[in-house]
């Protein structure tokens, strides 16, 4: 019974971020597994990224602030 009931979230949780209705991150801590886990579970399941170029520009901008300020 808690093995299904942790799968289930699991999926619900990855549904959610595939929807962009959260972020990865949100959906790993909200389905109780790592990360890493939740990384691999929505590889498996074939769900899409939710990742734009916004996201990617901020993470330069932060990246390039950080490599400035060494």
């Amino acid at each position: 019974m808690k093995r299904a009931a942790a799968e289930w979230k699991r999926e619900f949780y990855a549904r959610q971020y595939g929807e962009g209705k959260m972020t990865l991150a949100k959906a790993a801590r909200e389905a109780g597994v790592s990360l890493w886990e939740m990384m691999d579970y929505v590889r498996q399941r074939k769900i899409p990224a939710q990742y734009d170029l916004e996201d990617l520009q901020h993470d330069l901008k932060v990246i390039s602030g950080r490599l400035g300020k060494q």
